[in-house]
């Protein structure tokens, strides 16, 4: 399975902008203007640390534009032209690539561009128009940012936005000197050290555990009753004992208030920083199925989707809840059971799983932050993974990630955990809560545990958008 093709199809079947994905009608990169403008772009997403940018739709609508430059696509939006575009500009050069993807018979690029901004990118001369117009200026930052109603937008730099800049940047160092003590000092425990400094009590971090596992009882209710008013009993009995993940998160502190307004949603689907196609917790309000869409019950977000008559790789049931006062709630059926790959009910690959429990992590994190919870606050997670007895540990989806050993057949059909991660936790610095999150499910295995390192590249892989890539 090629994560990264399943990936970019997806951002053109559900295209949506957010912080670190923004789309642009056709540009034509042989004009000064339009070169403007995709510098702009690049360098904004960039600054966010990475993401994406689609090419050929019209952002107000996310509907596809018809292709109107002369020439060849993929010759003007050639990754080697895209790359001298950034170099030429760019005060410290990065790599960035060009992938093309297909939607009703016409191809669009998308740019990728990687995360790790350890310096801001400023633009390293001017850019003038035959008319004496300063397109580029020498000195200019520029970034992704919300604007009031929390729209996503690329725009030069304004003080409002230095301290997320200065964040993303600090972390990205921070991050470095983690994998450095990680891989330089082998007994270096980081459970152990937040457990030596943590000045939280144990009957705090039971309330919160109770706090996740009860949302969770909640949305799995909430659930029940939406799939009830939906009338799918064929649909039901298709994903019947599949290998499903329900994840709750409830974030520390509680807000007391907080109204399910569209605003909260804008946030929440601009903070997503789509590490994978078909991201958790995704905006669905603008989906096509009418059924599919958000809508408010209860004073809280939620949309059940439903969609197993496509294109296996498109295919999804799962179920979302968003509270803002802070609690949210995932119930997904797996891949490990929808691929024509692998026979149902037999197996679950390690490396899939990694990088979901993973991408969780980092997209919670997200969401708090942009919804501007308190920085020393906390993202507490609770885990369960139902359909599990009789399956075998494999790397189905993944060759290149083959198990070193047997990792043997569960006997058991759940299993569950819970895991707190610090708000301020880089995303490239999650494979410590990554492996305390997958542990006891891995276990089940006979006794199978992912190597740290194996862990390490998983994350690193999936936030650098380099999953394709992986060899481990």
């Amino acid at each position: 399975m090629n994560i990264d093709e399943d990936h970019i199809a997806a951002l053109l079947r559900q295209p949506s902008e957010g912080l670190q994905v923004e789309l642009k009608t056709w540009l034509d990169p042989r004009t000064d203007a339009h070169k403007a403008k995709l510098v702009k772009a690049i360098f904004a997403i960039r600054n966010r640390n990475g993401g994406y940018l689609v090419m050929g739709f019209n952002d107000a609508t996310c509907a596809p534009d018809s292709y109107s430059l002369s020439g060849d696509i993929e010759d003007l939006y050639h990754s080697d032209a895209i790359q001298g575009l950034v170099s030429r500009y760019a005060s410290d050069l990065f790599e960035v690539v060009v992938e093309f993807a297909e939607r009703d018979g016409q191809q669009h690029p998308i740019v990728i561009v990687p995360d790790g901004v350890q310096v801001p990118v400023f633009v390293k001369k001017d850019l003038t128009s035959d008319g004496g117009e300063k397109l580029l200026r020498w000195g200019d930052v520029y970034f992704r940012t919300l604007q009031a109603n929390g729209i996503p937008s690329s725009a030069r730099l304004l003080p409002a936005d230095y301290p997320d800049l200065l964040d993303i940047c600090f972390d990205n160092r921070e991050a470095d000197i983690g994998r450095f003590l990680r891989r330089h000092l082998p007994g270096f425990d980081g459970h152990a050290l937040e457990t030596l400094l943590a000045t939280r009590g144990a009957d705090l971090m039971k309330r919160l555990h109770d706090r996740v596992f009860a949302s969770m009882d909640e949305g799995a209710s909430a659930f029940d009753v939406a799939v009830e008013k939906r009338d799918i009993a064929s649909v039901l009995e298709r994903v019947k004992d599949a290998l499903t993940m329900r994840v709750g998160l409830a974030l520390a502190p509680p807000k007391p208030v907080g109204l399910p307004i569209n605003e909260f949603m804008n946030r929440v689907r601009a903070s997503n920083p789509r590490y994978t196609g078909w991201p958790v917790w995704l905006d669905t309000r603008d989906f096509s199925n009418l059924a599919d869409r958000a809508s408010v019950l209860d004073g809280v977000w939620q949309a059940l989707i439903v969609n197993l008559d496509e294109d296996w790789r498109y295919q999804n049931f799962e179920f979302l809840r968003f509270d803002p006062k802070g609690e949210f709630y995932l119930q997904r059926v797996m891949q490990d059971d929808l691929s024509p790959q692998v026979p149902r009910g037999t197996e679950m690959d390690w490396m899939l799983m990694t990088y979901r429990v993973a991408e969780t992590l980092a997209v919670g994190l997200s969401i708090a932050r942009q919804l501007d919870w308190k920085t020393d606050g906390t993202a507490n997670f609770g885990f369960r993974w139902t359909g599990l007895k009789g399956r075998k540990l494999s790397a189905w989806a993944n060759p290149w990630g083959s198990l070193s050993g047997d990792g043997g057949e569960s006997q058991s059909s759940a299993a569950t955990s819970f895991v707190q991660v610090p708000l301020e936790t880089p995303h490239a610095a999650l494979a410590p809560y990554v492996s305390k999150a997958v542990g006891p499910l891995f276990a089940l295995f006979n006794g199978y545990e992912v190597p740290q390192s194996l862990v390490e590249t998983c994350v690193q892989k999936m936030t650098q958008r380099k999953m394709r890539n992986m060899d481990a």
